[in-house]
């Protein structure tokens, strides 16, 4: 189920339309029915309007996933905002979006984000990872690091895709210097994030921006 959360209902309808022949639809418009939603029903992906009464802007983002921790989070603003962007990310959201983003993009923001990975902006993603790093580093004493034990369990094409994903690269633009189906890369991928006990891409890209490698 996909839930969205706004005041302006003209909003919903818009989403409604993009998502409506492919997910379950719910709606809320207020904060209350927000948290009663995510207790209850536990969403597989949450449109959140940044601008919900009450939520506190981004504030608001950590205490709604933990009500629904497997919740992915897709946060909308009005203007798009680099900072805000990384702030969202920080605070958990899987996607920072402008409310006037294209259906087209939308649906697949949503199917991108409900597979665990994460929607966003290449020219945002050079900024995040620097972000992301200075988090890791002041945190690394409470966080075991990674091993180079687990860099030499991948195989050489797995290192080939890993390289290229800490450089930006996408499925599709790895999959053409490889001369290898998209659906390869994928598999390839779910490889790598089993063996180095990483999440998701840009946690990869985190960690090869940190490595070095």
């Amino acid at each position: 189920m996909v839930l969205m959360a706004s005041a302006g209902a003209r909003l919903r309808r818009k989403w409604a339309l993009g998502l409506q022949d492919a997910f379950a639809i719910h709606e809320v418009s207020k904060r209350v029915e927000l948290e009663s939603a995510m207790t209850n029903s536990q969403p597989a992906v949450l449109l959140l309007d940044s601008d919900l009464p009450e939520l506190g802007r981004l504030n608001g983002v950590p205490a709604l996933q933990r009500l629904s921790p497997s919740t992915k989070i897709i946060v909308f603003a009005r203007v798009d905002d680099e900072k805000e962007a990384i702030s969202a990310f920080k605070a958990g959201a899987k996607a920072y979006c402008n409310k006037d983003i294209d259906l087209s993009l939308l649906r697949k923001a949503v199917t991108v984000v409900q597979k665990g990975e994460v929607w966003v902006r290449r020219k945002t993603v050079s900024q995040l990872l620097a972000e992301l790093t200075s988090i890791h580093e002041s945190r690394e004493k409470d966080c075991p690091a990674l091993s180079e034990v687990h860099l030499k369990s991948l195989t050489p094409r797995e290192k080939q895709i890993t390289l290229l994903i800490g450089k930006g690269a996408s499925n599709k633009e790895i999959a053409s210097q490889l001369n290898v189906s998209e659906r390869t890369v994928k598999a390839h991928l779910s490889a790598i994030f089993q063996k180095l006990q990483i999440p998701d891409r840009l946690h990869l890209g985190l960690f090869v921006s940190r490595h070095n490698h």
